[in-house]
């Protein structure tokens, strides 16, 4: 008997195969503001998007200068109206270069990490 024969095999064995892909989905960056390298006024956040929604847990945002100075105001959110989204709003930030750190937890509660720079105008 063959799949066409026996479409309820099929429907299990298509299960089968698509479960481990479900399974280990974690979030991905999608897009940022400020944008990868994007030249720009200074900020009064930095907002992140992901492929999935994001868990309340072990997350961050973390917007650092050359010096290695922090300019995080506070402690990152995940925006009530788009769990995909997370933000932090950030000190006054003068001219240069800045690296944005983030983690961010799916579904799984597995952390995913990454960074992006962007640069201040005068």
């Amino acid at each position: 008997m063959t799949f066409h024969q026996n479409p309820a095999s099929a429907f299990i064995f298509g299960t089968i195969i698509l479960l481990p892909i479900t399974a280990l989905a974690h979030p991905k960056l999608v897009r940022s503001n400020p944008a990868e390298n994007a030249k720009i006024e200074a900020p009064q956040s930095v907002s992140v998007w992901f492929s999935e929604k994001i868990q309340p847990v072990f997350n961050k945002i973390e917007v650092i200068d050359a010096k290695g100075a922090h300019f995080e105001a506070g402690k990152p959110a995940i925006d009530s109206a788009d769990g995909t989204l997370m933000h932090v709003r950030v000190k006054q930030l003068r001219p240069g270069s800045y690296s944005v750190r983030w983690r961010a937890s799916g579904a799984d509660s597995h952390a995913m990490q990454g960074s992006f720079s962007f640069q201040v105008l005068p």
